[in-house]
């Protein structure tokens, strides 16, 4: 069994045993159910004294946020302030939310400016990485391949709808996807072959009032990266491949179908040595760029050299580039998530991750 000597949770294990952990989740985004899932999976790994994590058994607390945006302790609704006054000041809070104000880094600033100390990214990276469009802007300029795109904002596309779908008509190819800005979990996408479905798609987004990307699709197989750490610094856990069942896209059905879905191969079986570690460097590359921090998961499609699909590792050229897709400060740990079975790919299982996402707050 590997022993992965960068894992904070060894160096800090006595601290970690005697700090309480309260583990956030819930919220009123779209995620709402994905979060609780992931969080009511890490409250009980924590809780749950077995594994090489034994001896750390922290005071855990489960904090849900409700749809009116109180959080929820022992059954009582409070408001934030007073939730975390009712916890011991030296809780980490260790973030289990997805999508909305807990991606967005607006619970991460408030904890902040509270004095407390929470999981992964600040708030200054998790909003950079929730909006899709800026997040492209900065991995490309840190030399990371993205794909062709156009971009309009609500009110902009409301002022000059005609001037957006002709910049949108002008991204190549048949099939674009049309993305919500800042939707996570593949809510907000849609794939379109047409100059109409684009169109259609741009104004649900709009209705909704999200920010509109379009980009060029990319015919290829989808992987991701888990990162563990800080910057150019993290480390990088084995990558996943998937594969959509039927030749879809990889959409929140795909993602989290308790039957059927996308099949999700950890370690790789079809990707040369060569592309999984240049997907870690490109990972490792924009994570750096982003400021992130603790631990995130980064996606990419790596192209095929035609769009046959792949067979076998020679259906890739050696040299192919991988595109990156978007930038998660707040993976998720479901049964289905991917960071957890990358982890689990490197020997690290479902309790230690939770362990060392909470040591790695501490500082």
């Amino acid at each position: 069994m590997p022993t992965h000597g960068w894992l904070a949770w060894r160096g800090r294990a006595a601290e970690l045993a005697r700090t309480p952990i309260a583990v956030v989740m819930g919220g009123d985004s779209s995620e709402r159910e994905v979060s609780l899932t992931s969080g009511r999976a890490i409250s009980a790994a924590l809780r749950d004294l077995a594994g090489p994590t034994a001896d750390v058994a922290p005071p855990v607390f489960d904090v849900e946020i409700d749809d009116a945006g109180r959080w929820v302790i022992d059954g009582a609704p409070l408001s934030p302030e007073k939730a975390v006054g009712a916890l011991p000041p030296e809780t980490v809070y260790l973030l289990a939310l997805h999508g909305g104000a807990g991606e967005d880094g607006r619970v991460q600033a408030f904890l902040q400016v509270t004095g407390r100390r929470h999981t992964g990214a600040s708030p200054q990276s998790s909003a950079l990485c929730m909006d899709k469009h800026r997040s492209r802007l900065i991995a490309a300029d840190a030399g990371v391949r993205v794909a062709p795109a156009a971009f309009a904002t609500a009110s902009g596309f409301r002022r000059d709808r005609g001037a957006a779908l002709e910049r949108f008509a002008a991204v190549p190819g048949r099939v674009k996807f049309v993305k919500h800005c800042s939707a996570g979990s593949s809510f907000g996408v849609h794939r379109c072959g047409s100059d109409d479905e684009v169109a259609s798609a741009a104004d649900s987004i709009v209705e909704s009032g999200g920010d509109v990307l379009v980009e060029a699709a990319v015919v290829g197989l989808e992987t991701t990266a888990g990162l563990i750490g800080d910057g150019a610094d993290a480390a990088a856990l084995p990558i996943v491949e998937i594969v959509p069942e039927g030749g879809t896209f990889f959409d929140h059905q795909q993602k989290y179908a308790a039957e059927g879905g996308a099949t999700e191969t950890c370690p790789p079986v079809l990707l040369p040595r060569e592309i999984q570690e240049r997907i870690q460097d490109r990972a490792r590359r924009a994570w750096d760029a982003f400021g992130g921090t603790g631990y995130g998961r980064i996606d990419f499609i790596v192209p095929y050299p035609d769009e046959a699909g792949p067979q076998s590792p020679r259906m890739f050229d050696p040299d192919a580039e991988p595109v990156m897709l978007e930038a998660n400060t707040l993976p998720g740990f479901t049964p289905r998530s991917l960071l957890p079975l990358s982890a689990n790919a490197a020997g690290i299982g479902f309790r230690e991750l939770c362990v060392e996402v909470a040591a790695r707050a501490l500082r």
